[in-house]
């Protein structure tokens, strides 16, 4: 039970993180990237502020299980696209993702 808490609070953690982050890279990168036409910032926000958005929504709003799973690794995923160039964020994509998958598999399963 103690592993159980300790991957929802480090998943609740590296989704609350993350989300900052692409919050963040977002406003920055209107600032210090010069972007060529209209659609890359477009693009640029809808990726970070939307995978912000799907994150917390999952986290926040969604029950436990397959949905909240679903909604935080789409969100991780999308905010992960425009900064795939770094190495942290990868993998901090791909722990969310997992430790989200692996708390709906362990909600979901029999008692």
């Amino acid at each position: 039970m103690k592993k159980v808490e300790d991957l929802a609070s480090a998943t609740r953690f590296l989704v609350f993180a993350l989300s900052a982050l692409y919050g963040l890279a977002a406003i920055t990168g209107l600032v210090v990237l010069d972007f060529e036409t209209t659609e890359d910032v477009i693009l640029w926000l809808l990726f970070l502020v939307g995978g912000a958005i799907v994150m917390l929504a999952g986290e926040l709003a969604a029950p436990a299980g397959r949905g909240r799973a679903f909604l935080v690794s789409v969100g991780t995923a999308a905010g992960g696209i425009p900064l795939f160039w770094t190495l942290i964020v990868p993998v901090a994509v791909a722990a969310v993702v997992a430790g989200s998958i692996a708390l709906a598999r362990r909600s979901s399963a029999p008692a």
